[in-house]
């Protein structure tokens, strides 16, 4: 969707939408968890993140985007069709999460706001622009596609939000190699006790 645009969009923004098969009522309950939406960013690497008050937060990140490390307080505001997060240090401004049906399913936009500073101030400030926005779609494309997948499963559940969320895009990857080596073993061993059987069963 290279021309689609976002309504109400700000003047100095950037954006990616995601197509998902969950309904909007299932798309807006994952927003309720606004830490998770962020640590599915695979260039987001988390120092810290904690509530301060019911909507204020704390945020530590080095982007590995940009190779800028972020430090900042916001504040998160809840809207009928998802959520906004406000930033109150940095060039972004803000981070909004909008739910739109289309179709039989539903599109999630993720819009970048960078209007808060003026034009001369923004245009020497180019290298704090976030560039993991692209990415950060795609992972959140996979995240979805899995979650209406295999949500029903609560182990599953249970797994992608207390243990895979938390980790680093490094530690991901490294389980990720980690379950594909064994389950690679799994198969062999398996292949290879079919083997012995048969060969004892032939004699």
């Amino acid at each position: 969707m290279p021309d689609a645009v976002p309504p109400d969009v700000g003047e100095d923004a950037a954006w990616v939408a995601v197509d998902t098969t969950l309904s909007p009522t299932q798309l807006l309950a994952l927003l309720d968890h606004a830490e998770g939406l962020l640590r599915i960013n695979s260039q987001w690497v988390f120092d810290t993140w904690q509530w301060l008050d019911i909507d204020r937060f704390e945020l530590s990140i080095s982007n590995l985007s940009n190779g800028k490390q972020w430090q900042t307080t916001g504040r998160l505001h809840r809207t009928p069709d998802g959520l906004r997060l406000d930033y109150d240090d940095g060039l972004k401004a803000s981070t909004r999460f909008r739910v739109e049906p289309v179709g039989q399913g539903t599109r999630l936009w993720i819009i970048d706001d960078y209007g808060r500073l003026s034009e001369e101030q923004r245009r020497t400030r180019t290298d704090e622009v976030d560039r993991s926005l692209p990415g950060w779609g795609q992972d959140l494309r996979r995240y979805l596609s899995n979650w209406a997948r295999w949500s029903h499963s609560p182990l599953w559940r249970w797994y992608m939000e207390r243990v895979w969320q938390p980790m680093t895009p490094l530690g991901r990857r490294v389980t990720r190699l980690v379950i594909g080596v064994t389950v690679v073993e799994l198969l062999v061993f398996v292949l290879l006790v079919a083997v012995l059987v048969n060969e004892k069963l032939g004699k």
